[in-house]
């Protein structure tokens, strides 16, 4: 999820890392505790999967008897719920590389979105595990699809924003409606997650060169880029 940095969602975006920063980093010890059982629900449900994470597993993990985790979580539900939440935070302020300015701010954002996929790939691929473990399980129960729906909802208006201000500043095609174009950019970057690095990079080279206008493409020195990536 890239960073954005431009306009009234800037000021929006500082507001939701420093609640993060602080929900990731808590003072009390109420707050570090349940922090501590979030880290350790995560390290069951990546290495066992949905199906076969138990509350005692996790409590165990912790170093913590049931009662404290229930104490804190009342049920497993609750637990997924958390989870979630810690799984967002993460997402919010860990980020790849920032993409070299190639003069298009609309373009560089785009890029960043790509960095971040492949450097959670790469560094991070327990939290893509345990994401699509998510997905997996909301197609079958109801609850744990709202968590996911509220999960995915930040990013997707994130990208929603970076697609508007590609198109308001020339840099992303108008022919299509905004939408549309969100639709194909969340396809392309949720699909990267089952990629090789090298596929990654050739689908953003044709990402790039479907959703560019031809202005951008010469701002960009990026003509014929759909030819380099084949």
């Amino acid at each position: 999820m890239a960073k954005q940095t431009a306009g009234s969602y800037k000021v929006d975006y500082e507001a939701i890392v420093e609640q993060v920063q602080a929900f990731l980093n808590p003072k009390d010890e109420h707050g570090k505790r349940r922090l501590a059982l979030l880290k350790a629900a995560f390290a069951v449900l990546a290495e066992v999967g949905f199906e076969g994470m138990r509350t005692r597993a996790v409590a165990r993990r912790a170093k913590v008897n049931i009662a404290t985790l229930h104490y804190y979580f009342p049920s497993k539900q609750t637990l997924i719920e958390g989870l979630a939440e810690w799984i967002g935070a993460r997402f919010v302020v860990l980020h790849g590389p920032c993409p070299e300015p190639s003069g298009v701010p609309a373009l560089d954002r785009l890029r960043q979105e790509f960095s971040d996929g492949l450097f959670y790939l790469r560094e991070h691929p327990e939290m893509i595990l345990v994401m699509q473990e998510l997905g997996l399980r909301a197609k079958r129960d109801p609850q744990v699809q709202k968590i996911v729906e509220q999960l995915n909802r930040y990013w997707r208006t994130g990208l929603g924003w970076m697609i508007r201000s590609g198109v308001a500043e020339g840099a992303f095609r108008s022919d299509l409606p905004a939408e549309d174009l969100l639709v194909f950019v969340v396809a392309a970057l949720t699909g990267a997650a089952d990629l090789q690095p090298e596929q990654i990079e050739r689908l953003r080279a044709n990402v790039e060169e479907w959703i560019l206008t031809p202005s951008a493409k010469e701002r960009a020195g990026l003509t014929g880029i759909g030819e380099a990536a084949r």
